[in-house]
């Protein structure tokens, strides 16, 4: 049955994608403040499949609020792998199409995993294949002590931000205009940001670092932990233009990193877009491994 979801889902849907993508950071609470801090203009809708109770798909859509015009939508689904080729995915899809028709989403962005029978899904329903990227694992404890900064530079955590979160909104937008990929960061506006990265739970500041030059914010790295788990996942490291190729990438992510060892997170993930040449090599002078492919898709109407 499929029916409108709600907060109330929010403990099973993290559990039905903790599942199915083990390569994600997905928390209850992640979810439950989604689903109550969406905005009207958002136009964000969640859908909820069930069988004799139990939770065994899940979907949403709205419009991508980071995007500079507002006929940039999103969409994702996920079908419990037990419940797969019954039409669950159609079913849900039915709404969710309608649902991105009318609120005027011309260009939907979704991303999928590597599997034939996912690429077939999402074909088949008009989407065209715009990227595919790499996750890559490791695990932090296995990392030798990180260099010390040089001279000029400072690497604090976020949570020294928390009365004025603006410096590090400055340098992570501006740092994200250029990140390979289908989607458009130049419409992030602060309280955007604000809503959806700097003040979402998954966010752990405690672990995400920011690089100071002369005491301005020149460089982010996010990473998102459920320390329950033990797990984490990296969610975007960016140098302002004018100070990239002195290594602060590499530098942040490996604080970050000792940082959540330390925190005891035994595995952190990473999603880079293969053309993320720059990113990529970080990833693999730290020691990533890989660990599992996904796409990128982009369906016109």
């Amino acid at each position: 049955m499929i029916s409108l979801a709600g907060p109330d889902d929010a403990e099973r849907a993290a559990a039905l994608i903790q599942l199915v993508r083990e390569d994600r950071v997905v928390t209850a609470a992640g979810i439950r403040y989604l689903l109550t801090t969406a905005r009207a203009e958002d136009r964000m809708t969640w859908w909820r499949a069930e069988e004799d109770g139990d939770l065994v798909g899940w979907a949403f859509g709205g419009l991508d609020a980071f995007a500079p015009v507002r006929t940039i939508g999103f969409a994702g689904m996920i079908v419990h792998p037990h419940h797969r080729r019954r039409g669950i995915g159609s079913e849900l899809w039915e709404p969710l199409s309608a649902h991105l028709d009318a609120i005027g989403a011309r260009r939907i962005v979704s991303y999928s995993d590597g599997d034939g029978d996912t690429r077939a899904f999402v074909a088949a329903r008009g989407y065209r294949l715009e990227g595919t990227h790499s996750t890559l694992a490791l695990d932090p404890r296995s990392l030798p002590t990180p260099p010390e900064p040089p001279a000029g530079v400072e690497l604090v955590p976020m949570s020294s931000f928390a009365d004025d979160p603006d410096p590090v909104y400055v340098a992570d937008s501006l740092s994200a205009r250029d990140e390979p990929g289908p989607s458009d960061f130049s419409g992030m506006t602060y309280e955007i940001w604000r809503r959806h990265i700097w003040d979402y739970p998954d966010n752990d500041r405690d672990l995400s670092l920011v690089a100071l030059v002369g005491g301005t914010a020149v460089g982010t790295t996010f990473l998102y932990s459920d320390r329950a788990s033990g797990r984490a996942a990296n969610s975007g490291t960016g140098v302002l233009r004018e100070h990239r190729g002195r290594g602060l990438g590499l530098l942040m992510k490996q604080h970050s990193l000792a940082r959540a060892a330390a925190a005891g997170i035994t595995r952190v993930t990473t999603q880079n877009d293969e053309t993320n040449a720059p990113m990529l090599a970080i990833n693999s002078h730290l020691g990533y491994e890989p660990f599992a492919v996904g796409h990128a898709w982009v369906l016109e109407r």
